[in-house]
């Protein structure tokens, strides 16, 4: 099964309670990935450095958290779980130049990848 997959965002709904992942991510760019998973009828993902790989409805409460460099191996196992349970055979991935805050997102979904032998493809978005 194919996984359409992109990094959260900075912006979120600060809405109290959880709510649907794809709702509280504030992207235009995670809602038009969001849309071409479905319209392919293909899986759908957000990177997220606190959660790991979130389904788009998802529940989850208003967080703020950056992933950096050294934080990848807390939810690099979440990652590969998600990459087992869901039977992901390849992974494309939707990504902005990869640059500054967005290596480690890139670093942890390729690793995660390797390690469950999933065909990983990169779609650099402008």
């Amino acid at each position: 099964m194919k996984l359409h997959a992109t990094y959260c965002s900075k912006d979120k709904k600060e809405e109290d309670g959880k709510i649907p992942a794809v709702q509280r991510y504030s992207s235009d760019r995670i809602q038009k990935i969001f849309q071409t998973a479905k319209k392919k009828d293909e899986k759908f993902a957000i990177l997220s450095g606190k959660y790991g790989l979130l389904k788009a409805g998802e529940k989850i409460p208003y967080y703020d958290k950056l992933l950096r460099k050294q934080d990848i191996e807390k939810p690099f196992p979440k990652v590969r779980k998600f990459l087992r349970e869901e039977k992901i055979s390849e992974v494309i991935y939707h990504t902005k130049k990869v640059e500054g805050q967005r290596v480690p997102y890139f670093q942890l979904i390729k690793k995660s990848c390797g390690k469950e032998d999933v065909n990983f493809q990169i779609r650099e978005i402008q």
